[in-house]
């Protein structure tokens, strides 16, 4: 099939996904923050917001006003800066994580044109628009999607330089690792090493590995990731320790690890086997459409064998804990996109492609129209009856941090400030 199908492809399907990026909008402009991973969040954010302060994380638990240990605070200064300017809402403080996913696709389009032509690269687009699990998570005030860019656009840009060695890849990777490191810590980095050290060996590419062109860029990264661990260990000492040995370390060898914030959700290992499953969907069932296959071991050193040794080693690495969850292979699914679009038959993606997109369409439709009528959660979001139930954090996302902060004429910020003196 000519070239030109491919991009044919694409502008049948470029007002499709417009469609898709305006019903995410509406979902993240309408939904209440309900879930209470994301209202926990989302109330970090908010509390920046009021209060002014950006450096430390601070939300209400078991009754205390106190700072959060668990995650560096990317993703709630963007959501507090958002707030400020758009008022606490739920759009506020769900657009920080959508603009990364826009991002992602502008990335994976530069490096898949670069690597294999414009045409793949829209369809690579198209693919990544169309990746239900990525595409839902996309419109939520969590850290998943924000790692998720960090790590497949270094991964990207990493392939980028290793096609022809310029400066300017390099430090694009020190850039996004460096954001990775204060949107969730080193665990985005061991999410681009692995990869990277698995297609050196696979493919033989240690040139690229060893590259003196890093130590050019490593205070790209160092300026980027140091600053807030040096401003928060000033500010709150002991949280970086907790943070790099409890929550990066024993959290996934220890059960009993000391978690300041509950205890960790249990599976069992090997779990992330399903949940790459899970975020590639529905791309991930594409070998049997129509009973013909994607041949999945590509080539060695095939540009497909870098996307696919790079999802490989993602799901082997959660695979070593049972403490998973299906948003840690978020990162899989943008590189599963690109192996699709660079490997697969092109008229069998132009044939599959309208039903991928026609199911995220059916479940953005189900989640804005039909979660508020059956959902007790989101319902009750913004219900102060539930205030110390499992809407607490959604709670504090709108009204503020303590059940007598509502009203109108309540100094919510005052009420921050004396709660952060107290908890001195």
């Amino acid at each position: 099939m000519r070239g030109s199908s491919i991009a044919g492809v694409f502008r049948g399907f470029a007002a499709l996904v417009a469609v898709l990026v305006a019903a995410r909008l509406a979902v993240m402009a309408f939904t209440p923050v309900f879930d209470p991973s994301e209202a926990r969040y989302a109330a970090i954010s908010a509390n920046m917001a009021r209060t002014g302060d950006f450096v430390v994380p601070h939300f209400t638990y078991e009754g205390r006003y106190q700072s959060f240990d668990g995650k560096p605070p990317l993703v709630f200064q963007a959501g507090g800066a958002f707030c400020r300017v758009f008022g606490v809402n739920e759009f506020a403080v769900r657009l920080f994580p959508f603009l990364c996913a826009v991002l992602l696709g502008f990335l994976l389009h530069h490096a898949l044109r670069k690597l294999s032509g414009a045409e793949r690269a829209r369809l690579g687009v198209v693919v990544y628009a169309t990746t239900a699990a990525f595409y839902a998570a996309a419109g939520f005030a969590m850290t998943d999607v924000p790692l998720a860019a960090c790590v497949a656009g270094a991964l990207l840009m990493y392939r980028c330089f290793a096609e022809d060695g310029r400066l300017r890849y390099a430090a694009a990777v020190a850039a996004l690792l460096g954001a990775g490191m204060i949107v969730k810590g080193p665990v985005s980095f061991a999410l681009f090493a692995l990869p990277v050290l698995a297609d050196a060996v696979v493919n033989r590419r240690w040139g690229s590995v060893f590259s003196l062109k890093w130590l050019y860029v490593l205070p790209i990264f160092l300026l980027v990731a140091a600053p807030w661990f040096v401003l928060v260990e000033q500010r709150n000492p002991g949280a970086v320790e907790y943070f790099f040995v409890n929550e990066n370390f024993r959290r996934f060898l220890v059960k009993d690890y000391g978690d300041k914030y509950g205890a960790g959700r249990e599976t069992f290992r090997g779990m992330a086997l399903v949940w790459t499953f899970v975020a590639t969907l529905p791309w991930c069932v594409l070998p049997l459409w129509r009973g013909r296959r994607v041949p999945f071991l590509p080539p060695r050193s095939s540009l497909a064998s870098f996307f696919f040794v790079s999802v490989a080693a993602m799901t082997l690495f959660w695979c070593l804990t049972s403490r998973t969850l299906v948003s840690y292979l978020l990162p899989a699914s943008p590189m599963f996109a690109a192996f699709v679009a660079s490997e697969a038959d092109e008229g069998r993606l132009r044939a599959f492609a309208p039903w991928a997109a026609w199911i995220v369409a059916a479940g953005v439709a189900v989640a804005l129209f039909a979660g508020p009528f059956f959902s007790d959660k989101m319902r009750g979001a913004e219900s102060p009856q539930l205030y110390g139930f499992r809407n607490r954090y959604s709670h504090e996302f709108y009204h503020g941090t303590a059940p007598e902060c509502i009203g109108p004429d309540v100094d919510v910020g005052a009420l921050h400030l004396k709660a952060r003196e107290a908890a001195k």
